[in-house]
């Protein structure tokens, strides 16, 4: 709007915009600290979840029989065997001989013209509880057509078909799926022109096919006690531990170690202590004071993060021989340190110290895990504290929509105020010059 000052030289749109602005000032400065506290908070507040989020996933390792208690298995070169161990392995030495290894029964026709029809009607095919049936029709009843046939009706169970173009002719192979006695092959016929008798596989009654391979079960010995397996794999032989024989190696004897993975644990239980570290500190950096500078941080004297921070304290502090004991020191400001020399030691004599203290359900890892749990669900303490925030940020969008109105309406006053002031001193410019006039005339 523009208003002449050709009365009072008074430049209205600029004192009341400077007007306005002192007005406003004040009022606009106490919205935007509120704000930025709040904003500040809510950053801390997250700052904090992550810390804690990343405690717990830390922690779940520790909880889980992974975690604590890992094991290892150590096997001499050329032993003819290999192991894998789980968590329920038990430590210890185990001497292990492969006497024999466990072999899948595979049977060859004779050799035979690939062109040459072999014969109508169905086979038979038995591979340890399964029971192929395979229906040989007139003008598909080559080897090649028989081995499609084969494979098509076993869909990789029991038996496979294969062909091997050799001098005297095509064979057909067949070759069990399973390892061991248990997978044997017995093939039979029924019906058609009885030319597929070729391929007959029945010991006592017929054997039209050469067994090339016999199926034999695995044999293998430990600490002296012998053990046959119809698989190569063998997982319920010692518990907890799987063997995957390679090699025979008759009256040679090798031994198997089981440990503790002290490497797997160190570096669990270490990242477990660098979490906790994290939310320890940011617990104490959030809520500290700088008495030197008088300068609040985000969160100071807030009582939330000041009772999480002495729960982790407390519940540590009520574990510290148990965490001593594994090499775990706690540091006066409420930090963990691990000594990993102390931890080996201590797993070598006690190997389930650690899951003791992390498993179960009352121990130091179970209360943890109840405290982490509820602070970080929906709806908890982090959850309840940013919704809060979040409710405090809209009010004060309000009190800025509150404000520009009013300063508005203040604004839209002041105009009109000062206008009529200009108005009137311009009215009295006309009189008093007109009464100059009448002066000057006398």
């Amino acid at each position: 709007m523009a208003i002449s000052t050709l009365g009072s030289g008074i430049d209205i749109p600029s004192l009341v915009s400077q007007l306005v602005a002192a007005e406003r000032a004040p009022v606009e400065n106490r919205i935007a600290r509120g704000e930025t506290a709040a904003k500040t908070q809510l950053s801390a507040i997250g700052a904090l979840k992550g810390a804690f989020s990343g405690l717990k996933t830390a922690l779940d390792k520790l909880r889980k029989e992974d975690g604590t208690n890992a094991r290892i298995t150590n096997v001499p070169e050329k032993a003819g065997f290999t192991a894998t161990a789980a968590t329920s392995a038990a430590v210890g030495e185990y001497d292990i001989e492969v006497v024999s290894l466990a072999t899948a029964h595979k049977l060859t026709s004779a050799g035979k013209p690939a062109e040459t029809k072999i014969g109508t009607g169905k086979l038979i095919i038995e591979a340890g509880d399964e029971k192929i049936e395979v229906e040989i029709k007139e003008g598909r009843n080559t080897m090649a057509d028989i081995r499609s046939a084969i494979n098509a009706a076993a869909a990789g169970k029991g038996v496979s078909a294969s062909l091997v173009n050799a001098d005297d002719g095509q064979h057909l192979v067949l070759t069990a799926n399973d390892t061991g006695t248990e997978g044997k092959l017995r093939i039979t016929t029924t019906g058609g022109d009885g030319g597929l008798s070729a391929l007959v596989y029945d010991p006592g009654v017929q054997t039209s096919m050469t067994e090339t391979v016999k199926a034999a079960d695995a044999k293998v010995v430990v600490d002296g006690m012998e053990r046959t397996s119809s698989s190569n794999n063998i997982t319920d032989l010692l518990p907890g531990v799987t063997l995957t024989l390679k090699e025979a190696k008759p009256d040679e004897t090798f031994t198997l170690k089981v440990s503790t993975d002290d490497a797997a644990l160190k570096t669990t239980l270490q990242s477990f202590i660098s979490a906790y570290n994290t939310a320890i500190g940011l617990t104490k950096s959030v809520t500290a004071y700088n008495a030197e500078t008088k300068t609040s941080s985000a969160l100071t004297g807030d009582s939330m993060v000041r009772g999480l921070q002495a729960q982790l304290r407390t519940m540590a502090s009520e574990n510290v021989v148990a965490l001593k004991d594994l090499g775990v020191k706690i540091n006066t400001d409420g930090t963990l340190t691990l000594n990993t020399a102390d931890m080996t030691k201590a797993l070598a004599e006690d190997p389930g110290a650690l899951s003791r203290l992390f498993g179960g359900e009352e121990g130091y890892g179970a209360k943890l895990e109840d405290m982490l749990g509820s602070v970080l669900e929906d709806n908890g303490l982090f959850d309840s504290r940013s919704d809060s925030l979040n409710a405090r940020l809209k009010t004060y969008n309000t009190q800025y929509e509150d404000l520009d109105r009013r300063m508005e309406s203040l604004k839209t006053r002041y105009t009109a105020q000062f206008t009529a002031m200009e108005q009137m001193v311009t009215q009295l410019q006309g009189s008093s010059g007109f009464l100059a006039q009448q002066l000057g005339s006398l």
